[in-house]
């Protein structure tokens, strides 16, 4: 991986631990951020209605670390929590919080057939790009979904100077489905480097905008998509 000059298109603020990860293998990181991450007022205070009465919720389903954010952030001021649900791990620990339940894989629709049948309401956590699949797989199963999106992905926008040095770059690496779209608006869909995503999810959105996928991370977390990525330049 020496020498190597790898693209990260995280939001900003969530670069850090893959930018230092790709440092540790003698990558040169280019850090361009193809998507903003801004808190929804609105949806924070739909969450935070829906949490007044917290005996009535049998659980609070989180299905991103962005959304895990903001529900610790209204746990640490005072908002009382039932069981807590994350899609995955990378959820999981973003949270801080006890999770009695954890996905498998960081999938929506294994989410769905992991959570348990049954009566109640349950809130689940989202951002206004999420689709409907875990509140229509829940509410399938027997619950009543109140759904909040907390947050809002928007596309970034790219200079010609960071146009550039993207283009020269020997490999991409794309970390959700919004990411990838944006990179077809800005550059199409061919790139000279190798294209490395972080799960199945987002291979899936590459795919469909004509994306040719050469790995996809064993666990979506810096350490696997680093591990994918230089298993591809070891070749």
């Amino acid at each position: 991986m020496d020498g190597r000059r790898v693209v990260v298109t995280r939001p900003e603020g969530q670069q850090e631990e893959l930018v230092e990860a790709l440092r540790d293998v003698g990558a040169e990181p280019i850090e361009l951020p193809m998507i903003t991450i801004t808190p929804s007022q609105e949806g924070i205070d739909e969450l935070r209605a829906a949490l007044a009465r917290v005996d009535d919720v049998e659980w609070l389903v989180v299905t991103s670390p962005n959304g895990a954010r903001i529900v610790s952030m209204l746990h640490e001021s005072g908002t009382s929590l039932p069981a807590v649900a994350a899609l995955g791990a990378a959820t999981a620990a973003t949270l801080g919080h006890d999770v009695e339940f954890v996905a498998s894989r960081a999938i929506a629709s294994v989410l769905v057939d992991e959570f348990p049948v049954g009566a109640g309401r349950v809130i689940v956590v989202q951002g206004n790009l999420a689709d409907d699949t875990v509140s229509s797989g829940l509410a399938s199963k027997g619950w009543t979904v109140v759904r909040c999106d907390v947050y809002r992905t928007a596309d970034a926008e790219i200079s010609e100077a960071d146009r550039v040095r993207a283009e020269g770059a020997d490999a991409v690496i794309f970390a959700s489905g919004s990411a990838v779209r944006n990179w077809t608006r800005t550059f199409g869909n061919t790139f000279g480097g190798v294209v490395v995503v972080i799960g199945p999810v987002t291979q899936g959105v590459a795919e469909a905008q004509g994306i040719h996928v050469a790995a996809v991370a064993d666990e979506p977390t810096p350490v696997g998509i680093v591990r994918a990525l230089s298993a591809l330049f070891s070749q």
